[in-house]
């Protein structure tokens, strides 16, 4: 079977599937919702994404697979993917922030314009929508069932969290000449915006402030909706 491809029918198969899983998601928990603790379906989705994320990442960090420069657990999308399970068991508010910010923010991207190349033949394939299809229902479910409102505090803690994030892994990326987070030297190997972005590392300030300016941007909807409730 051919290659995944951007902008394809399955591309689009994909997204479609997605909404609909996130608007069942939605339906199903509205009915459902606790306040005190987690509920059932709450627990069993995040646990099940939790045991698969380990498995998944577990089985590229074994030999010969395992590959210092590509198979660590780092993009922002693999930590998202932990961050909404422990939104679905804790809700902790700092998580719920993260999550809304670097879930609707910026794995959004991955879901427009896949690093993925796998056919539908493929387990990971399935692997790769299931893990970014279950972030953005769990955003969207934070939403609109338990009312999540992102704060201008909210927004700050993501943009410190998300320095240290490079802090981290742009070391990362220079010394395995890697590009985890995209932010080392080389390019995606599917497009992105990124190539838009201009040489490395130039470009590195380039995608700070196009973050911070994303983020800031999903503040929008709730001070326009704050100044007509005023």
């Amino acid at each position: 079977m051919d290659a995944f491809r951007p902008f394809s029918i399955t591309h689009g198969a994909a997204l479609i599937v997605i909404a609909a899983a996130c608007s069942l998601f939605v339906a199903v928990g509205r009915g459902q919702r606790n306040d005190v603790r987690p509920t059932a379906l709450e627990k069993t989705l995040a646990i099940t994404s939790l045991v698969l994320w380990t498995a998944a990442h577990g089985w590229w960090l074994v030999p010969p697979r395992f590959d210092l420069a590509t198979t660590l657990p780092l993009q922002l999308c693999h930590i998202v993917a932990v961050i909404a399970s422990l939104v679905l068991l804790t809700r902790r508010h700092r998580l719920r922030a993260l999550l809304y910010f670097w879930g609707f923010g910026l794995s959004t991207q991955a879901l427009l314009t896949p690093a993925l190349t796998e056919p539908p033949s493929s387990i990971w394939f399935w692997a790769f929508w299931a893990q970014h299809g279950f972030v953005m229902a769990v955003v969207v479910y934070d939403l609109v069932v338990y009312r999540f409102r992102p704060t201008w505090r909210d927004y700050r803690i993501a943009c410190a969290a998300s320095i240290a994030y490079l802090a981290i892994v742009l070391p990362i990326d220079i010394v395995l000449g890697a590009n985890y987070g995209f932010v080392g030297a080389p390019r995606p190997g599917t497009p992105s915006i990124i190539d838009l972005l201009g040489p490395w590392p130039e470009r590195l300030a380039v995608i700070v402030l196009l973050v911070a300016a994303v983020m800031a941007l999903l503040m929008l909807p709730w001070e326009i909706a704050k100044r007509r409730g005023a």
